[in-house]
């Protein structure tokens, strides 16, 4: 900002004569690396974290059930979806018919189709047809124990809750400790790290993985194949596969 001004006053005067030339402004400051690096939830961590919501619901003064708690952080690491998006989301959007759900209003304000995978369907399926929910089109899809809609900080903060319970955190000295969030990007990292195991072609099938995942650009996406060992090791094996002509196929 301050060198764009500096810029414009300069070009100013010169263009009144009164510089000759504008003089050589100072170098921007170089952008900070980013060094956070989301944390990647094993299948094993998710079955600490779904095994541990009957203890982590038994607090009194939560609003949400467990079965609630359960199901949606089944359905956010399914689709990948966004916290937020999952809270907007009405009986209206969600056809599980056809399996399709209508995100409204994402984080860029444009809305998305997401299709839902067959685990997933009957995993809402049941979640609605327990008693004393409230199924009107308008409703949300995801309800308080008194069918109204769930605030983004009451997850957060029952999810900070299961996680100490769960015992999952890093191990490296980090002030960052697993997030929600993360199950997003888990989902995107399993999802390429299987199209990896199952020889597909993983350059050709990131953009539908960015368009599913509501990304602007597709570096958004790319940065998931180098965010775990494991995919670092697929994508070496199918380097070595087309430099040297296709390997032996097992």
């Amino acid at each position: 900002m301050v060198s764009e001004a500096l810029k414009a006053f300069f070009e100013y005067w010169a263009l009144r004569g009164r510089l000759k030339a504008p003089p050589p402004l100072p170098p921007r400051a170089p952008k900070s690396a980013q060094t956070f690096v989301p944390y990647i939830y094993s299948q094993s961590d998710l079955r600490l974290l779904l095994d541990a919501v009957p203890r982590c619901q038994r607090v009194s003064s939560c609003v949400m059930s467990g079965a609630t708690f359960r199901t949606l952080l089944l359905f956010l690491y399914g689709t990948g979806m966004r916290l937020g998006e999952a809270l907007r989301l009405r009986l209206m959007d969600v056809d599980l018919r056809v399996g399709l759900v209508t995100i409204r209003g994402t984080k860029f304000y444009k809305s998305r189709l997401v299709p839902l995978g067959r685990d997933v369907r009957k995993l809402l399926q049941q979640y609605l047809e327990m008693p004393a929910r409230q199924n009107q089109h308008y409703r949300p899809l995801f309800q308080t124990k008194r069918c109204y809609p769930i605030r983004l900080q009451v997850v957060d903060k029952s999810f900070s809750r299961l996680r100490r319970i769960a015992g999952i955190a890093r191990h490296e000295k980090s002030s960052y400790q697993p997030r929600l969030h993360d199950l997003r990007h888990s989902f995107a990292v399993h999802r390429v790290t299987a199209w990896y195991r199952q020889n597909k072609d993983v350059q050709r099938l990131l953009p539908a993985l960015s368009t599913y995942l509501g990304h602007v650009d597709l570096s958004a996406t790319q940065r998931y194949l180098t965010m775990t060992p494991e995919l670092l090791e697929q994508a070496n094996r199918r380097f070595e596969q087309y430099v040297c002509g296709g390997a032996d196929e097992k």
